[in-house]
């Protein structure tokens, strides 16, 4: 278990370390164990230090975390559950709030996607990079917040990456669901399964996650990860996502918008 925990937090921060910098007022920088990056973006989530490293370095957490908060942007602080403990102090003392800790989840080869791709009346295409702007605002709907944040991160230079796919779930042409897939060598990432609460429950959110898992495969991904909010966690289980580890989530005071994973998909 140590061993894909690993696997799957280097595989968070060479994704975030790929799309962060994609952005006009993006950085990102491995360092030290750790990956700290900001996107611009008035949500927590977005602007961060994340660790790749079981146990990073101290020094290095700690400069990161300052260098991101000096921005004036939310931010939020990820830690690992060896680590947690010993940065607990560190957090308070910037003033940070813990919130409901987020799972770091792993999925190995297909899982039970080939049988949740296709819902009857569900079409789910591959958006182009001029399109950038249905995901986003499919996402901030799903995800109950405003358009303007997830517009300025949800971009075309974005959606231009290499590896990057992203979908919009459409019935009778109106968007019911959203999601991304991040592809970069051996793994996929999923990021922004978001269904706007009127169309929950109808397996929409199932069937975009299954295509991104089908896309990344496709292209030579092996497994896939993402980090799942509490109300997504069953929706991945039911695919064949296990939990390798249990992150602690810390976010500043001033975390702007409500933090994406708190929301459901």
């Amino acid at each position: 278990m140590a061993v894909e925990a690993d696997m799957v937090a280097r595989a968070l921060a060479i994704t975030w370390e790929h799309v962060f910098q994609a952005l006009p007022t993006g950085w990102a920088r491995r360092q030290g164990g750790v990956v700290a990056g900001v996107t611009g973006v008035g949500l927590a989530f977005f602007n961060g230090v994340w660790p790749e490293s079981a146990d990073p370095d101290p020094a290095t957490v700690s400069q990161l975390l300052g260098e991101v908060a000096a921005t004036g942007l939310p931010h939020c602080l990820q830690l690992r559950p060896r680590a947690s403990a010993s940065f607990e102090d560190l957090a308070l003392g910037r003033g940070m709030v813990p919130e409901q800790p987020v799972p770091l989840m792993l999925l190995e080869g297909t899982g039970a996607i080939a049988r949740l791709v296709d819902v009857e009346g569900l079409v789910v295409r591959e958006l182009t990079p001029e399109e950038a702007g249905s995901h986003a605002r499919a996402a901030a709907s799903g995800f109950e917040v405003r358009d303007e944040p997830l517009l300025k991160f949800i971009t075309p230079a974005v959606l231009a990456l290499p590896g990057v796919r992203c979908y919009l779930g459409e019935v009778d042409g109106e968007p019911v669901t959203t999601g991304m897939g991040i592809t970069i060598g051996p793994f996929v990432g999923i990021f922004d399964i978001a269904t706007p609460p009127a169309h929950r429950g109808r397996g929409y959110a199932a069937a975009v996650t299954a295509r991104a898992v089908a896309d990344g495969l496709a292209a030579g991904a092996r497994w896939s990860w993402l980090q799942s909010s509490p109300a997504g966690h069953s929706l991945y289980r039911r695919l064949g996502f296990r939990d390798v580890e249990l992150w602690s989530f810390w976010v500043s005071a001033d975390e702007g918008e409500p933090h994406m994973p708190s929301r459901s998909p």
